[in-house]
């Protein structure tokens, strides 16, 4: 999905609640669906945090009810990958330094509704295909543990060459050739387990 097709689960760490209200607007007029929620303590943030996964944390960087650097520290400690947004008063090459020094993903000021929009829309995004790389990480490691359980358990000798190499063979196959374990077939070219007087026939395979 798209970040115009997907809810913004946004936990917003604003002193005021009018600012935190200027943010959703912002965003919910530049076409993003935003389901946020305030936060007002550390405790709540971590609540959070623990909780179902959230999307994006945004917090002012002048906050005083919980200081910038505490919730970049509480965002990192919970290990979990998503974005943390400096909201800047005044976007300026100081605060842009002052916010990635601290731990920030971005920057976004918060009177400029457009930037702000675009910021959002592009953290969201790249989050979203990391996830989905993640997904189809796992999808493949278990494509590769069922595709080696189905081999192992076959009594006919299977391996499996690429571009003449051994990726994967079962021990029926290493029996088959006098090895012991796969360690000492890995990388070998299968040419190399062919007798010389029968390598030209092979290749014609």
């Amino acid at each position: 999905m798209t970040p115009k097709d997907s809810v913004l689960r946004l936990a917003l760490v604003e002193d005021r609640l009018e600012d935190a209200e200027l943010i959703i607007s912002h965003l919910r007029n530049g076409g993003l669906a935003v389901r946020p929620e305030r936060i007002e303590s550390e405790a709540q943030l971590q609540a959070v945090l623990d909780g179902p996964p959230i999307d994006m944390v945004a917090a002012s960087m002048q906050g005083a009810t919980i200081a910038f650097g505490r919730v970049a520290e509480l965002v990192h400690a919970s290990g979990t990958d998503i974005p943390l947004l400096a909201v800047a008063a005044e976007f300026s090459e100081a605060a842009l330094i002052e916010a990635l020094k601290t731990g920030a993903s971005r920057i976004v000021p918060r009177g400029n509704s457009s930037l702000l929009q675009s910021i959002v829309r592009s953290e969201f995004s790249a989050l979203e295909m990391r996830r989905a790389t993640r997904s189809l990480q796992a999808a493949l490691r278990e494509s590769e543990r069922r595709c080696d359980s189905l081999i192992d358990s076959s009594r006919d000798p299977i391996a499996y060459i690429h571009e003449g190499m051994h990726i994967r063979a079962n021990q029926a196959y290493l029996e088959m050739f006098g090895f012991e374990s796969f360690e000492d077939i890995e990388g070998l070219s299968v040419l190399d387990l062919i007798a010389g007087k029968d390598a030209a026939d092979f290749k014609l395979l």
